[in-house]
């Protein structure tokens, strides 16, 4: 019995010594298994994190590209909004340096100007209100002329009295020698408009003048 009992407990301590030796393989091969498990999760995260700073990054520098064409845009934009803000201040300056008061005058000359020149083409204004959006035919005084230092066929600009509105006119034609005061003669198409229109105070500047802002944009007849 007792040699049984010691093969018995060697065959024991024998068992214990291979499952111990088993539980050190299985916790040996567990342990690289959540090692490479790990290894992978973490190649994972990093590919998963180098993929979204190259998503991350290529989409900033597009959007940084986006934002500079902007700005490009904005400045060109805003170059060309100062570029017509000095336009417009030369030519406003020029207006109020250059004004002139006239008296602007209906006339329906019956088919001729004074000097004979037939405005059966010619615009003539149809109702008794001057329209802002027509190259008006005027004759101009001596006086007027003088004022305004005007050639034949110089562009006359017209401000009513309060200058919220202005009107384009063409010199086509002069009035009688005898007329002293500075009178605009604008042709009209019907007598009673003109009757009605008769005779009214305006602003005048000669925007074809040498030194004009306005000479390289003198309207066509």
């Amino acid at each position: 019995m007792a040699i049984a009992y010691k093969s018995d407990a060697r065959m024991e301590e024998h068992m214990r010594k291979a499952l111990r030796s088993l539980h050190s393989v299985v916790r040996a091969l567990l342990g690289r298994e959540i090692l490479g498990l790990a290894l992978l999760v973490v190649g994972s995260a990093v590919f998963t994190d180098t993929a979204r700073y190259r998503h991350d990054e290529n989409h900033l520098l597009r959007t940084l590209a986006a934002q500079g064409n902007e700005l490009q845009q904005t400045k060109l934009k805003l170059q060309e909004t100062t570029h017509l803000l000095a336009s417009a201040e030369e030519k406003l300056g020029f207006l109020n340096r250059h004004k002139t008061a006239v008296q602007v005058t209906a006339f329906t000359g019956h088919g001729v100007f004074a000097s004979g020149l037939k405005t059966a083409k010619s615009y003539a204004v149809p109702h008794h209100i001057l329209p802002e959006d027509k190259v008006l035919n005027v004759a101009l005084s001596p006086t007027a002329r003088r004022n305004l230092h005007a050639r034949m066929n110089d562009y006359i600009v017209l401000l009513d009295t309060n200058q919220q509105k202005a009107r384009l006119a063409r010199f086509v034609d002069t009035t009688s020698a005898k007329e002293p005061r500075p009178v605009v003669d604008v042709f009209f198409a019907k007598r009673a408009e003109a009757l009605t229109f008769g005779r009214q105070h305006y602003l005048a500047v000669n925007i074809s003048a040498q030194d004009s802002p306005f000479i390289t944009e003198d309207a066509a007849p």
